[in-house]
């Protein structure tokens, strides 16, 4: 049966099959090769008690990225979140180039739209629009841009940053 991690906590590891969650332990055979799982990675695993959820992680599936911190495999999308009353534009740019880096599409979120009275976010969103990167604008309280998100988020494996 084959399915994605998508939490690990104390090497124990949560797998999405379709719409069900098993916990899975990884095989010692893991070690042997020097690898692990994370999150993000497709793996073959096997039941061990379908009452009580839990599985053995078999085999993992090759990975079409790789992250190593912190550690995801297979992301396509990942959202850098600022601020757009503070935002740190050297800091999104280093990302923005290591996501370039990796083929992984990135998009920015420029959140708290609400709290820049001067409206710089206007500026900065139009200035990384015109070099083809995706700006989504939130107020998250207000749930003002969420559902475009949304539909960025559906059928990906993303990774927020921020």
């Amino acid at each position: 049966m084959q399915g994605l991690i998508i939490e690990n906590k104390a090497n124990l590891y949560k797998v999405k099959v379709n719409e069900k969650e098993y916990i899975a332990t990884a095989r010692g055979k893991f070690k042997n090769e020097n690898t692990s799982p994370v999150v993000g990675d497709i793996v073959e695993i096997s039941i061990l008690e379908e009452q009580k959820n839990t599985a053995v992680i078999e085999e993992i599936k090759t990975r079409k990225t790789y992250i190593k911190r912190p550690k995801l495999a297979n992301i396509t999308k990942i959202i850098f979140v600022i601020s757009s009353k503070h935002p740190d534009l050297l800091m999104l740019d280093k990302q923005l180039a290591f996501a370039e880096y990796l083929h992984i599409e990135p998009i920015i979120v420029l959140n708290k739209i609400d709290l820049d009275e001067k409206e710089e976010f206007n500026k900065i969103s139009q200035t990384y629009r015109n070099i083809g990167y995706k700006v989504i604008k939130t107020n998250a309280k207000e749930k003002i841009g969420i559902q475009k998100l949304e539909q960025e988020l559906k059928d990906n494996i993303s990774a927020f940053s921020g």
